[in-house]
Parts: C-alpha cells; structure tokens; sequence
C-alpha cells in the first residue's frame, strides 16, 4: 500500500526523556517543555537589539508566514477523508478503465468535500453547491471524479464562468453578499432558471455530508476494448436517506456551529464508522442524442432516469481521516482532466473548458510540481501519459461563437417544481421571494417571465410572495 494511505502515526507524547513532563509537589505549575526547541531570539545581552545574523529567527518566521498557500479561486472551504471503492461488477462491456474490470476490485481513493462559493469561514449550512470531488489511486494512474450536490450548473458556456462565480460572490466593493447581483445575472441568463430552483429549494441547505447526493453534472464518454462509445452521467447516492434544512433551521445553524458537516464527517471517522455512497451511472448512445428535445450534452439539464436508467458501479467507503489538512487536503490537486484509458471528455462546452483551467489553477495556487505531492500521486507523471478525447471522431464545421441548438431554458425547472410536495413548493417559493423582491423592477420582471415560462403557479406564487414581502417592508 502507498505510505499516503497508512494511518498516522500516534501523536507526540511528552513522556520521555528530557521531553518528559514533571509535576514538583512544590510548585504550583510545572511548564512541559521540550529542551531541543529554540525559545529565544539571538541578543546583545539578555536585554539587547536582536541580531540580524539569528538565521533560526529567520527561517522560523518565514516558515510561518509562507506556511499557508493560495486559496482556491472557488471551493475554497473544504474537508477531506481516504477510503476505498469497491466495483459490484465487470464494467467491461462498457470502458476499459482498469478499476472496473472484475467485481470485487478494490481501489484506494482520497475524497474532497467543498463549498463551491466560500471562504474558510462559510457556515457549512450557508445556501451553496457543495463539491464531492474524489481521486482514485487506479494501477493506470490517477483518474479524478468532480460532482456537485446540484445536478445541473447555471451557464452551459464556460466564457460565462467566471461572471458566475462573481455574481454570487460578496460585492468587490464592500466584500459583502449581494442579492442583486446574482439576481441580475439569473435575469441575463434564462438558461440558470432550473439551477436556481434546484438552488433556491431545500436542496440548497444541508447539514450533513454523509446524506449528500451527488453528481457529475457535465457528461462524459466511456469507450470499450471494440471502440464503442457511450455518453455517461456519474451519480453518487448516499446509504442514508437525503436531508435537507429549512432556511430558517440553516441560518440557526449556521450560529450555533458554522463547521457542523465537517466536524460530523471527523468525529464519525474517528470513532471507527464510515461514509457510504453507491456510484450509478446513467448511459446513452451517441446517436440518440439527435432525438432528444433537449442537448444531453448541455449541462443545464438532467436526463430522465426512466428513459436512461441508472446503472450500479460500485461502492465508495470513507474510513479515515486525513493526517495533514495542509498537506493532504488543501494541496489536494483535481482536475476533469485527470483521466485513464476508458474514460473520455465529452464535446460538452464547459467540461471542455474546465479541462485545462484546472491544472493552471493548481500550479498557480501549489506550484508547478503539484503533482509530486504524495496526495496527488503523480510523481513520475509526463505530459505523454495524458488521456486524449480526441481520437476515433470525424468533426467538420465552421468556426463561430454561437449557442447551442436546443436551448429550452424552462421545460425542466418547470418539472423540478411540479416534482416537489406543497411543503418544499412553498420553502422554494419563499426562499426566491424573500431575495428577489429586494431588487429592481426590472430585475424581477425578467426573472419572473422565466419562472412564468417554467410553470405558472410558480410564477403566481413567488409574485404574490414577493408582494407580501415588499408590504411588510
């Protein structure tokens, strides 16, 4: 086994030797000290300037202040665990990627919880898409696994990405959340109609990570020994039953203990229980695609289970914590592109663009040998041992800057809301409501068409809440 997966070794005591700590019944407190740590800076005498030639002073100040590397641009806040997957059967018939050939392989992983858009002090309940992204220590190499707790993202074009990301980010004049920001955006985009009823539900607030389900989102290819390809839809389903918070239980919460996910996911490690998710797949044949309604490679949208039905893969089991936040989670290094043999890229137009954003990410943030790190288990990693999605395809067209096809920005946020009980209908309706009559005029005229456009007792509903709301006020 890897040294990265061996348990930490019992921490330091300060039992022995000249560390040993000693209580002298004649005094009142004892110090425990260890006499190998340098406690004094180098002086002219005991009360003279310090000496600028006190290296050990030095270095242990500028250790201390370079200790801590970039934040992520998003994701920011996150918690991490080591495990293992488990394969039910032989996936052979549809990918050659090596860890799911036989039923019963084992493969080593290392797990990344996450806050999509956060900082280390985002309550843990706040309203947010939280990130499940897995590494999967394969005998072909690394291949990572990106899900989001929302099926689908808010643009299907990654040139929209970064505007995304700054609309639901504090204000860069005051660093403080604004409404009318993201409001503005979702009023610029029809397309984040059905994200922001996923969002906006009680979806959006969860207290737990081990009842989260998860998913890929973007679509990927899965490619045979025959050369058969098939698009694929990666889910990941808890063993418990999915839980959701009101926004009042959230905000509650969020005061009493902003950290309440990532300590549960600690303290359920610690005292020797696991985390369990079933990994399922949804596939379709690529020449299906042409008879949707819809672009089953635009991300905005999920495919109906009943049509494409999920397929078991296997079991993820997360059994221990990690030993070095620093060193194990923050420099912990994914990327879509993190492929192996079997498992492709698909043309969708985000993943597309999330491809090679991520690895700049990485090296900006960790360095240009991210992939030595013993998480990343990469360390004799060439450019040549990359994945190509880009073999067996004949592609010919014009060059452009165009939308997709098949946009249909409200047929599936129309049936999202007609798939809730009353109770999750009116937290949905009141969790928009209470945000969105806080912008212009304008702002709410457009959004409400998109919400009309989904479904009209949707629309009613957040307008007559909307109305209440502004009568309070």
């Amino acid at each position: 086994m890897p040294h990265h997966y061996q348990y930490g070794s019992q921490p330091n005591r300060c039992n022995m030797g000249q560390n040993r700590c000693t209580q002298d019944s004649h005094s009142p407190s004892q110090k425990c000290r260890n006499h190998n740590m340098v406690e004094h800076a180098q002086t002219v005498g005991p009360g003279g300037p310090v000496l600028l030639q006190d290296t050990i002073l030095h270095e242990t100040l500028e250790t201390f202040v370079h200790e801590k590397i970039i934040e992520r641009a998003v994701h920011t806040k996150g918690y991490g665990a080591f495990g293992y997957f488990t394969a039910y059967q032989s996936m052979r018939p549809y990918t050659k990627a090596s860890f799911l050939q036989k039923p019963g392989q084992v493969t080593y992983t290392f797990s990344r919880f996450s806050f999509a858009v956060s900082t280390k002090g985002t309550p843990d309940t706040a309203r947010n898409v939280r990130g499940f992204s897995t590494k999967f220590y394969t005998d072909c190499g690394v291949f990572d696994l990106l899900c989001n707790h929302i099926p689908v993202f808010l643009v299907r074009d990654a040139m929209k990405f970064p505007a995304a990301i700054k609309s639901l980010s504090p204000s860069p004049v005051n660093n403080i959340p604004n409404a009318q920001a993201f409001w503005n955006f979702v009023a610029e985009t029809p397309e984040a109609t059905h994200f922001v009823t996923l969002l906006y539900s009680d979806l959006g607030t969860l207290a737990s990570f081990r009842c989260m389900r998860t998913y890929g989102v973007n679509t990927y290819v899965w490619e045979n020994e025959k050369g058969v390809r098939r698009y694929v839809k990666y889910h990941w389903i808890p063993s418990c039953q999915e839980c959701t918070l009101t926004r009042e239980e959230a905000a509650k919460l969020a005061g009493e203990n902003p950290n309440i996910a990532g300590e549960e996911l600690y303290n359920t490690l610690a005292g020797g229980e696991t985390y369990q998710y079933e990994l399922c797949v949804q596939f379709m044949n690529v020449d299906e695609a042409c008879s949707l309604t819809f672009d089953p490679l635009d991300d905005t949208k999920v495919w109906n289970q009943e049509q494409f039905p999920l397929t078991r893969v296997g079991c993820l089991t997360l059994d221990r914590n990690v030993d070095n936040y620093q060193q194990q989670v923050e420099k912990a290094a994914f990327s879509p592109s993190n492929l192996i043999d079997g498992i492709q890229l698909s043309a969708d137009k985000m993943l597309q663009g999330r491809s090679f954003i991520y690895w700049d990410a990485q090296r900006r943030r960790i360095g240009p040998d991210f992939r030595d790190i013993p998480v990343n288990h990469e360390e004799k990693w060439t450019p040549g041992q990359l994945v190509s999605s880009g073999t067996g395809e004949c592609i010919s067209g014009s060059i452009e800057r165009s939308e997709i096809l098949k946009e249909d920005n409200f047929t599936q946020a129309g049936e999202r809301y007609l798939s809730l009980c009353q109770e999750a209908r009116d937290h949905l309706v009141d969790n928009i409501a209470s945000e969105l009559y806080t912008t212009s005029e304008n702002i709410q005229k457009c959004v409400l068409s998109y919400l009309f456009a989904a479904n009209q007792e949707y629309g009613t509903r957040v307008q007559e809440c909307m109305c209440w709301y502004q009568r309070q006020h």
